[in-house]
């Protein structure tokens, strides 16, 4: 966690902006969150912990966390945006469940070696990538046959 301060801090200087005790709390709060996670979600958070923080506030430093690499906007397919810890955290594709939203991670390499080789065919370098692969999990799929 300290490297993800370190890293924080340093893209914070380099964009002309402090490392002030509210966004320290902030970094906090999101680095511990283990599941995905929209803005509202991490609001709910720092009013549990009875932190004064605004809902600007939070909306204006997820983007800056996005681009120090500490967090990436993932599940796109839910209508809502939601984001993730990815700070050391290996890569990894989601599988969703349309019915419960349940959320699968798993990595495949033979997915992502297609992935790049389909990238270089058409001339492209993937900087990253978020596939979601939507549809019902067994649970659901049981319940759906059951009615």
């Amino acid at each position: 966690m300290v490297k993800a301060f370190e890293n924080f801090a340093a893209h914070l200087k380099a964009n002309g902006l402090r490392l002030t005790q509210e966004r320290s709390e902030l970094l906090k709060l999101v680095m511990a969150m283990k599941e995905h996670f929209s803005p509202e979600d991490l609001l709910k958070r720092i009013r549990a912990k009875k932190l004064n923080v605004s809902r600007a506030t939070v909306y204006r430093l997820i983007p800056v966390l996005v681009q120090a690499d500490l967090i990436q906007q993932s599940l796109l397919s839910e209508g809502q945006a939601k984001y993730e810890v990815t700070w050391n955290k290996a890569h990894h594709d989601h599988l969703i469940c349309s019915r419960c939203n349940k959320v699968i991670e798993f990595h495949h390499n033979t997915i992502e070696l297609l992935q790049r080789e389909i990238a270089s065919k058409y001339g492209f370098v993937l900087d990253h990538h978020v596939m979601e692969l939507v549809g019902r999990c067994e649970a659901c799929q049981k319940k759906g046959k059951s009615h």
